[in-house]
């Protein structure tokens, strides 16, 4: 069968996400049910509350009164895609795009600092380990919104959106809270409690290592590479990062999109310092596990190494990120049949993508967030790589014309 291409899967997600104003349902938005909040008062309510509506065979949102919201990491995914998306085509409605939802962003931080921070629009119970509430900052979802704001600014040169960058890192620095790990100063996942989640450090450390090459603040790209020793020092024997440290409070093993976050983050470090060659060999180990592990032989995502379902669009999207990175014949090769795995069972031709496919029941909910937004990034960010892609063989095809006497 002829499928789409990713661009004009990514025109026609991105067509279906505006047409909503980017509002939607999250797989985690229970609390916001006037109903279920109204009970939902210590840990074991709250997360009762929050995986019967997200474990539901049926959409109980409506009945519940919960409404479609913009989130605002979901807004930054919207906002990231629309980005590479302009630098692949030059097209400037997706700039002026990306740039009203950074302002959007901009004027919707977290209200508990007055420095440019997010949260999820929703309470959010994290099994016994952390309760945030609506709105609070996480140091992921700052970093995935700053993020795009940096982009922004390496896109455009503009100062505005290097600024609430910088500002965001300068949150996180002062805000999230630092534990000691095995000799290593980690962030918590909330500025609340103890608990260390490997990928968001590994988020933060690449964000603060790109944005460090934007700023004269050298104490930034040296708490990058701080951070990063860690992620390397919790890389087990197979190539592999379990969720949280230590090991034994992890929920989930080796699972999919955490993974990619940590190899989307660790990229960025080993094209900053190519000489590391302890760092190349742990970015290569990862990715051979990711690859090896990680995939059916059809190109579904699986959930973790040891569990194959559910097939989840965040895991497909995020690996296409993920192995677009990569230079190598048999992650290119992975991409697309993830692509096409992802095309056949995921989406739906109205132009919006399922969340997932389980062993006996499917999730075909559209979640704007968790499915739409990041399934149009992992589009735009292919449509990207592939222009630079043109770029590069178009260039050496001149470089190979003989000049003329």
């Amino acid at each position: 069968m002829i499928r789409p291409s990713p661009r004009k899967t990514a025109d026609v997600a991105l067509d279906w996400a505006r047409e909503r104003d980017y509002a939607g349902y999250d797989p985690y938005d229970g609390l916001n049910s006037p109903v279920l909040s109204s009970f939902a008062s210590n840990w074991l309510t709250r997360l009762v509350a929050i995986h019967g509506v997200n474990k539901s065979p049926i959409n109980l949102r409506p009945v519940l009164g919960i409404e479609p919201e913009r989130n605002p990491k979901g807004v930054a995914l919207f906002a990231s895609a629309c980005l590479r998306l302009y630098e692949a085509t030059g097209e400037e409605a997706y700039l002026t795009e990306a740039e009203e939802l950074l302002r959007w962003l901009a004027q919707n931080t977290s209200t508990v600092t007055t420095r440019h921070a997010w949260g999820y629009n929703f309470d959010w119970q994290n099994a016994r380990r952390f309760f945030l509430p609506a709105y609070h900052p996480s140091i992921v979802v700052t970093v995935f919104c700053a993020r795009a704001f940096l982009e922004h600014h390496e896109v455009t040169g503009a100062d505005w959106s290097l600024d609430v960058a910088d500002d965001a890192a300068a949150y996180i620095r002062e805000g999230i809270n630092v534990v000691d790990v095995d000799g290593f100063d980690a962030y918590t996942y909330t500025p609340y409690g103890d608990f260390v989640v490997i990928n968001a450090n590994a988020l933060a450390a690449a964000f603060f290592l790109r944005l460090s090459g934007h700023t004269a603040d050298g104490e930034l790209r040296s708490r990058a590479v701080e951070l990063f020793e860690f992620v390397l020092h919790a890389q087990d024997d197979t190539g592999a990062w379990y969720y949280s440290m230590p090991a034994s409070d992890s929920h989930l093993s080796h699972d999919n999109f955490h993974t990619g976050f940590v190899l989307e983050s660790l990229s960025e470090y080993v094209t900053t310092f190519p000489g590391d060659e302890r760092a190349r060999e742990a970015y290569d180990d990862g990715m051979a596990f990711f690859v090896d592990e990680l995939f059916e032989a059809d190109g579904a995502p699986k959930f973790e190494s040891d569990k194959s379902t559910p097939y989840d669009a965040h895991a497909s999207a995020q690996a296409l990120i993920t192995l677009a990175q990569s230079d190598s014949l048999e992650a290119r090769e992975t991409a697309e049949r993830v692509r096409e795995w992802t095309m056949e069972h995921l989406y739906d031709e109205e132009g919006y993508f399922y969340r997932r496919v389980g062993r006996v029941l499917n999730d075909e909910t559209p979640y704007m967030r968790w499915s739409q937004g990041w399934m149009t990034l992992a589009l735009s960010t292919l449509v990207r790589a592939e222009a630079e892609r043109d770029d590069v063989e178009a260039h050496a095809e001149r470089s190979a014309v003989p000049a003329e006497d």
